[in-house]
């Protein structure tokens, strides 16, 4: 296979070395060790036995890089490491010798360099070329997948079968130029294990940590070694309508429970359909799901977890932004050596950047940025001028968009107007209110499309056809910070966004939401309720219910009556249901008539005693909602109905679980387990606690060995990877070629 089928010579020589070692430990099975550049003796990495079998003793492995294509390697080229290899070989580190190189190298050439080094007495001298390396990369889709900047090298035609490949290029286009500079960071590494062994990955992390690019990564290794039919998936709707019953699926989901603030409303439609996605992930469905880790924290206290256990296990739950020096500086290194400045600029900052890649703010879209013009341009290349960078970065992306022309902000402004993405081509009406905001022509906004893509704007394409979106998502949330400074604005933004992306976004007057930054004034609040009040009186009621101040409330209800049916009935337990905050923010904003308070601390008692629902305990707003008194006769209703009554729950429980049986009998009884502790903690003094726990533990267990027989625990997987030992390197030395 020719050579220049992998653009091996893009690589750089660190990322080379790694995809080196990547192939030693694949093809031998076992572990490589690798040594810091500036004090690696002679090897860049070291193994136990031969290359072709076990034997005894240690062999050493050798890489040689070059950034020119097609350039031919020489005996000359490797002089400096004869006498090393001499060394090696008289401490018995030199069984075997092997060159890993992406030169191009003829026969003679070849035999001239193993004759050269057996004679500096290694055991045997082994050379594998660029042609070699392809051809290695090509027959393993587990190497792919442990070094996934392949894919970007390469006409993935070549690798894929046709629906693949259709599926590659479209996740490819959602990436840009992201996949080329990526770095397989130990997040990355944990990510491939849980999806292989668990078939879900859970990526948390702050905005602009890399959470998109490793989920993109994984996408195209799944379509790759589990011919996975991979699905972008934007709501739990969209998951249940594409499931398929026979499984092999790839879900792909960017912010499950909302883009820059917690979207409430999801939660309900997401409890449904997990008890869907626990069946389709035993028959081999994977399921990736990204998250900002402060809405996950917001979440994960309303999703039903017990619904899809794997989610409550740590080894699912990665955290991208936790990352090693090493691999900040090497992230460091791929958007500075791939980016646009120019040669000076990565001189004068190459100094610096070691110091930078120590710093605990280190962000990987800073590291694009600092490798990007567009965004540089008031950054001073000095020690303290970069460190500010890095240390602010949303102010310098705020400042980046202020400083653009109207043109280029009515563009940013169309796909704000749009809830982050709008299709190609865009309809001229589309096109009109930020043009008219901006005071430029529809023609000028689809000119900075094209001018600002691939680096505020991205240009992608699904199933559906090709879009507009932000590159990378913060900028949503520095536009929203810009439009937030001026009352103009904001007026704009309501009369001009979609109803639901207005929903998404605001908050009125006096009310937190962690990241909603668009605050709407009392002075609007007509133009507001003009905008979303025909919108369905779920999503009003959500929005009541964590977005709205009681002045807007109380319009709302005037305009829209029918949203006090929503409080007619409730669902169990009553801390997952939507509706119960709704009725807690009317009685937070003096709203909520006296009869329907009396008639929910009825429906708390019920799901007490019928379902031994302990809402009311672990719930702040139910538990504020009740008197003191309404407590502890509600509690009085446990003790003599659910702690008395133990047998009578659990069977309940079977009863339930014989409609469930793809969940783990101990993980479908927890939410019993949990109420039971939590009800005895709350009567401590007029129960005894421990004795309490033991025998329901106990007892639970009985039920759950009685259900053992008919529940199929899934096959483990192995993952398609192996470890080397974390190592680190010299930082001067990883940065000596970025100027070059």
């Amino acid at each position: 296979m020719p050579l220049q089928d992998f653009a091996l010579h893009r690589l750089g020589w660190k990322a080379f070395q790694d995809l080196c070692v990547a192939i030693a430990e694949e093809r031998l099975q076992k572990p490589v060790q690798t040594f810091l550049p500036s004090n690696d003796a002679g090897r860049d990495g070291a193994f136990l036995g031969c290359w072709d079998g076990p034997g005894s003793g240690e062999s050493t492995i050798q890489c040689k890089f070059t950034s020119k294509q097609d350039h031919h390697l020489s005996l000359s080229m490797l002089s400096d490491e004869l006498p090393k290899a001499k060394r090696l070989a008289e401490k018995g580190l030199a069984n075997d010798y092997i060159i890993l190189t992406n030169h191009v190298i003829t026969g003679e050439s070849e035999l001239a360099i193993k004759e050269a080094f057996k004679g500096a007495g290694v055991g045997n001298c082994r050379v594998f070329h660029g042609n070699w390396i392809t051809q290695r990369i090509r027959e393993s889709s587990r190497l792919r997948m442990m070094v996934p900047r392949l894919y970007g090298m390469v006409d993935l035609q070549s690798l894929l079968d046709i629906r693949a490949y259709k599926q590659a290029q479209l996740i490819l286009s959602e990436m840009g130029d992201n996949l080329q500079k990526l770095v397989v960071t130990e997040a990355h590494r944990k990510s491939v294990r849980a999806i292989s062994q668990h078939n879900l990955v859970l990526l948390l992390g702050a905005p602009a940590a890399g959470k998109s690019t490793i989920g993109a990564s994984l996408a195209l290794g799944a379509s790759d070694i589990w011919k996975c039919s991979t699905i972008k998936a934007t709501s739990p709707q969209n998951v249940q309508h594409h499931l398929d019953t026979d499984g092999n699926q790839f879900y792909w989901i960017d912010d499950a429970w909302g883009s820059t603030q917690y979207q409430r409303d999801r939660t309900e439609a997401w409890n449904q359909v997990f008890p869907l996605m626990q069946g389709a992930m035993k028959k081999g469905t994977r399921f990736l799901i990204t998250s900002r880790d402060y809405i996950w924290n917001a979440a994960k206290r309303e999703l039903k977890l017990q619904a899809l256990p794997v989610l409550t296990k740590a080894q699912v739950i990665i955290n991208v932004h936790e990352l090693t020096v090493e691999e900040k500086a090497r992230i460091m290194y791929n958007h500075l050596k791939l980016g646009d400045q120019s040669s000076d600029f990565r001189s004068t900052v190459k100094p610096i950047l070691p110091e930078i890649a120590k710093r605990d703010d280190f962000l990987p879209e800073s590291a694009r940025r600092l490798g990007t013009k567009l965004f540089t341009g008031k950054l001073y290349p000095t020690p303290t001028g970069v460190a500010d960078f890095f240390e602010r970065p949303k102010a310098f992306l705020e400042e980046t968009i202020e400083e653009l022309a109207a043109d280029c902000r009515a563009a940013i402004a169309l796909i704000f107007l749009n809830g982050g993405k709008i299709r190609s081509p865009v309809p001229t009406e589309r096109l009109e209110h930020p043009a008219g905001a901006f005071g430029v022509t529809p023609a000028m906004i689809k000119t900075q499309l094209e001018a600002l893509n691939r680096s505020l704007l991205n240009f992608a394409e699904d199933e559906e056809g090709p879009y507009w979106t932000y590159r990378p998502p913060t900028v949503s949330d520095a536009f929203a910070s810009y439009v937030a400074k001026s009352p103009e604005l904001i007026e704009i933004y309501l009369r001009g966004a979609k109803a639901e992306t207005i929903l998404q976004e605001v908050v009125c007057a006096g009310a937190e939401l962690s990241g909603a930054q668009v605050v709407v004034p009392n002075s609007l609040h007509e133009l507001l309720a003009d905008r979303i009040g025909s919108l369905p009186s779920h999503s009003l009621g959500s929005f009541i219910s964590y977005r709205s101040n009681a002045l807007f409330t109380q319009r709302l209800l005037e305009l829209r009556p029918d949203i006090w049916k929503r409080l007619d009935l409730f669902r169990r337990p009553l801390k997952d249901d939507i509706d119960v905050d709704l009725l807690i923010a009317l009685d937070r904003h003096g709203l909520l008539p006296v009869e329907r308070r009396l008639q929910f601390v009825e429906e708390v008692r019920a799901a007490v005693i019928e379902d031994a629902d302990d809402s009311f305990l672990e719930h702040e707003g139910i538990r504020d909602l009740l008197t003191l008194k309404e407590r502890e006769s509600i509690l009085d209703d446990a003790e003599a109905q659910v702690l008395l009554k133990l047998e009578g729950h659990i069977g309940r429980v079977r009863e339930d679980w014989r409609d469930n049986r793809e969940y783990d009998p101990s993980d479908f009884f927890q939410p019993l387990r949990a109420s039971v502790e939590n009800f005895a903690v709350a009567l401590a003094g007029r129960v005894d606690v421990e004795a309490v726990k033991t025998s329901a533990k106990a007892k639970i267990r009985q039920a759950v060995l009685l259900m053992e027989d008919d529940y199929e625990k899934p096959e483990p997987v192995s993952p398609p990877t192996q470890q080397s030992p974390a190592k680190a390197d010299s930082l001067e030395q990883l940065f000596r070629d970025v100027d070059e």
